[in-house]
């Protein structure tokens, strides 16, 4: 859960990689090349899901990788969409997951009121839509910590491979994730 605490801990990281030059402006096709492999890294997800359930392959920890994958190429396609691109190679996650916390959710950005704008076209009731908006943001960003955590602890420590509910789960956030970068980055 995104407490205050935590906010204030990404807005720090942040500020100081701003100050260092880590974090600058992207080039202007970055966005759709980052969205492009998004959506070619959901595919395999996808397909490597199909192959557990065809083959029997345990491919768990593979379909949360591929799938946790494809929610951080969306989320860096969304920071180069709003002018952020981080340039290092050294805690790229975490950091990326800072972006998302201080850009989209701190600094009350751009995309709160590009939801907002969705949602207004559909109904005409701007207070509620307003705290959709903003459960709806929080809530992804919740989504891409929670899957950065399952990646790691998948990925480098010993666990039984069974967890398909686990797996099941990260292949539909990274759906629902995308579909929502998607609503952003290609608008225009």
């Amino acid at each position: 859960m995104l407490d205050d605490k935590k906010i204030e801990e990404s807005s720090k990281v942040i500020k100081q990689l701003i100050q260092e030059g880590i974090i600058t402006k992207p080039e202007p096709e970055v966005a759709s090349f980052f969205l492009n492999k998004s959506q070619e890294t959901l595919i395999v997800a996808e397909r490597l899901k199909r192959v557990q359930e065809d083959e029997r392959i345990k491919t768990n920890v593979w379909v949360i990788n591929t799938s946790y994958y494809s929610m951080f190429f969306a989320a860096t396609a969304l920071l180069a969409k709003f002018g952020h691109r981080i340039k290092t190679d050294v805690g790229i996650h975490k950091t990326t997951y800072h972006a998302l916390v201080y850009y989209f959710i701190k600094e009350n950005s751009k995309i709160k009121r590009q939801i907002v704008e969705e949602y207004v076209q559909a109904v005409n009731e701007a207070e509620e839509l307003l705290q959709l908006g903003e459960k709806k943001i929080k809530s992804l960003v919740e989504d891409f910590d929670s899957e950065l955590s399952k990646r790691k602890i998948f990925t480098y420590e010993m666990l039984d491979d069974t967890q398909e509910n686990k797996a099941k789960t990260s292949l539909e956030r990274a759906k629902m994730f995308l579909r929502e970068i998607e609503k952003i980055v290609n608008k225009k």
